[in-house]
């Protein structure tokens, strides 16, 4: 017996009200719970719909959804960094190891025109800085239009804590270095090419995001993503 809108509708607003706010795993949830009443339905047609649903979640757990929404955001923030790293190990192989060593040989020739070079690396860090904000306004953006949550597509929980960790200790080194640092190439260069593997990061997870914003998008046309 298929359920219908309305009651397909009663299930997603009561799991939302449990606390699954993403839309992904809600509608997994959602799916789960109209297969047993479906077959409930079935052998029960007079069955208390909204009683049934509060005892198909006690079967869950004690904790409810919190144990099944702690696994599934384990298991998809490490799909994302599985994938974000193979991303990654691809910049250091043919063919992409081109774009590598140009934007490292772009930038240290950049480097070069500037006879202070703290005043090279005080600029780079505050690029790094408009990268940590782009991801924060996009986060803000994505509240603000008050779009449907996907758990797939929450980066802010996971790539954006880890990105902003790293650019603030990146960005700290120059803290530690002297006149003298600045002035010895080796240390340069170091720094520099710890920027360009920081850089390729970003770029990684910024992809792996977009992969899976398009899957989510082809998924669920009908949501705002």
């Amino acid at each position: 017996m298929d359920l219908s809108k309305e009651q397909l509708l009663q299930i997603d607003n009561y799991i939302f009200v449990c606390g699954i706010q993403f839309y992904d795993v809600r509608t997994e949830i959602v799916d789960h719970f109209a297969h047993i009443l479906e077959q409930k339905l079935e052998e029960n047609p007079a069955l208390n719909f909204k009683h049934e649903i509060i005892n198909i979640h006690k079967n869950f757990s004690d904790n409810g959804f919190k144990k099944l929404l702690e696994e599934k955001t384990k298991s998809v923030t490490k799909k994302f960094y599985k994938q974000s790293f193979k991303h990654f190990v691809i910049f250091f192989k043919l063919p992409k190891i081109i774009i590598s060593v140009a934007l490292f040989y772009g930038l240290y020739l950049l480097m070069n025109r500037f006879g202070d070079k703290e005043v090279f690396f005080l600029f780079v860090n505050g690029f790094t800085l408009l990268l940590v904000a782009r991801i924060f306004y996009q986060h803000w953006k994505k509240e603000r239009n008050k779009r449907e949550p996907f758990l797939v597509l929450n980066k802010t929980n996971s790539f954006l804590q880890v990105v902003h960790f790293v650019f603030i200790s990146f960005n700290t080194i120059i803290d530690f270095r002297n006149e003298e640092s600045f002035l010895n190439a080796t240390h340069n260069n170091s720094q520099l090419i710890a920027f360009v593997v920081l850089l390729l990061f970003y770029w990684s997870g910024e992809a792996v995001f977009i992969q899976n914003k398009k899957l989510v998008q082809k998924q669920y046309p009908n949501i705002l993503v």
